[in-house]
């Protein structure tokens, strides 16, 4: 049969894979976000951990915005609160 054209009908229903890869595209890019999120947020509490202590000396004198004992307490908790948070970074993924 020269000239006829052999039509393949196509299927209305799309395969597993294809219907769940925005799923799976989605949930990628959330626990990378979320990854990024939590090992910014150590990285900036481990170096305020880091730098805090500088700000203790005008908190014992009252210089500057220390003028109350409640602030320095509130400093101290701060700093504490970096300290928890961020001693795991910089380790290994194993040992947060």
């Amino acid at each position: 049969m020269v000239g006829v054209k052999q039509v393949t009908q196509m299927s209305s229903e799309t395969s597993p894979s294809s219907v769940h890869e925005p799923t799976r595209l989605g949930t990628a890019l959330s626990t990378r976000f979320r990854r990024l999120t939590v090992d910014g947020a150590r990285a900036v509490a481990f170096w305020a951990a880091i730098f805090l202590p500088v700000a203790y000396l005008p908190a014992i004198y009252g210089v500057g915005a220390f003028d109350g004992g409640w602030s320095t307490l509130a400093l101290l908790a701060v700093h504490m609160l970096c300290v928890v948070i961020g001693h795991g970074h910089n380790r290994p993924d194993g040992d947060h």
